[in-house]
């Protein structure tokens, strides 16, 4: 199937899933923010617990009334006496998916991504590697300017190590473009920094019906502070597709 066939004209909001697993004892969280109407996809994390990415998701939706409503809603219960007292286990685990409905049929759609990961767990804030996949995407635009990006992007999964994100991202790229012919590739990877190959990078793919990304996010200590400050003030920080 051509890549510019994959963009749906009118996407229909997925439901919403307040449900949860329980956690490990070294669970990492993301927070996926999807928008089709403008065909972006923003993740934030990974972080040790879901309250840091409270901050994002309350911005998020501060544009909904209902949405306000929908948070407010999941964020209490009620004790025994039937007064309203804030929901531990909400605070504690999160959703797996909530839709912010906005207008003329637009929505975005919020994921809390989780992976047990105890040497990622261990090893923030330092920094970490965290691979995404997206494709197949559009060489040309639709009507909307949407090539794909928010229907095909996915979490791969973060790494400690460089060596391990190459790998990852190598898999993904081949799972990717299995069965495709005719297929280009190329990879670019953040310079080396006193001896040492850190950074993020990019694999890419393409032939004459679309194109392929894996992306490797690299964030610095002092990056991680400065976003974890912003989500603190309630402002919406990621890093964008």
């Amino acid at each position: 199937m051509l890549a510019n066939l994959l963009v749906e004209d009118d996407p229909s909001p997925p439901t919403n899933d307040f449900s949860t697993t329980p956690l490990g004892p070294h669970t990492i969280f993301y927070l996926a923010i999807t928008t089709p109407h403008t065909d972006t996809y923003v993740l934030h994390g990974p972080v040790t617990s879901f309250s840091h990415l409270l901050p994002t998701i309350k911005s998020t939706v501060s544009d909904s009334p209902s949405a306000i409503d929908k948070l407010d809603a999941l964020s209490s219960t009620t004790d025994v006496w039937g007064a309203p007292t804030p929901n531990k286990a909400f605070s504690e685990r999160g959703f797996t998916t909530f839709v912010v409905n906005g207008q003329r049929g637009t929505f975005t759609l919020l994921e809390v991504l989780r992976e047990e990961n105890k040497p990622v767990f261990d090893t923030l804030l330092a920094p970490v590697y965290t691979v995404s996949a997206h494709g197949p995407l559009a060489h040309t635009p639709d009507y909307l300017g949407r090539v794909g990006v928010a229907e095909t992007s996915k979490l791969v999964g973060s790494f400690v190590r460089r060596d391990e994100a190459k790998e990852a991202a190598g898999k993904a790229m081949e799972e990717l473009v299995k069965g495709e012919v005719g297929v280009k590739r190329s990879e670019h990877w953040g310079r080396e920094r006193s001896g040492l190959g850190v950074g993020g990078g990019v694999l890419m793919a393409m032939n004459g019906e679309g194109r392929w990304e894996v992306r490797v996010a690299y964030e610095e200590e002092v990056m991680k502070r400065v976003r974890e400050g912003s989500e603190m003030r309630g402002e919406r920080v990621g890093w964008r597709i």
